[in-house]
């Protein structure tokens, strides 16, 4: 489920990830303070033990408030993707035809945004442009998902 909840950038699959873990985590506390407890009779253990898995599931927690509370911020793609996308322009880019500058990125929440200034020769008709736009456009889609 973590797996999928990174690979669909999820912040409900991942809170479903994280809380199915965090039941897993207290429901062991609770089974191994009881047995330690019982078996060397350190009855301390037990709230010791149970302390741990409070802070653990605190921990998890703030955690997922605070990621979550980053997807509904702005901001800028992570350096890999940042690298994918200018291999991308740079396989269009041509010193004397086409040329890129002005290139921010940025996500929100799942999704991913890139703007950017695209030169290209005036002489070009506006069909022969949209084309070039359209194919560097579908070129970064299949680079980025998202």
């Amino acid at each position: 489920m973590l797996r999928k909840a990174k690979f669909h950038r999820s912040m409900a699959l991942e809170g479903d990830a994280r809380h199915l873990i965090a039941g897993v985590w207290t429901s062991m506390g609770v089974v191994v303070g009881l047995l330690a407890a019982q078996a060397t009779g350190w009855w301390w253990l037990d709230p010791v033990l149970a302390i741990a898995v409070a802070l653990n599931v605190a921990r998890e927690g703030f955690s997922l408030v605070r990621r979550s509370s980053d997807g509904l911020m702005d901001f800028a793609l992570e350096p890999d993707v940042t690298q994918k996308i200018q291999a991308v322009l740079d396989d269009f880019a041509h010193p004397t035809t086409i040329r890129f500058d002005h290139v921010s990125t940025r996500r929100a929440g799942q999704r991913r945004f890139v703007d950017l200034h695209m030169h290209m020769p005036p002489s070009w008709t506006l069909q022969r442009a949209a084309a070039v736009r359209t194919s560097v456009e579908q070129a970064l889609m299949s680079a980025v998902p998202g």
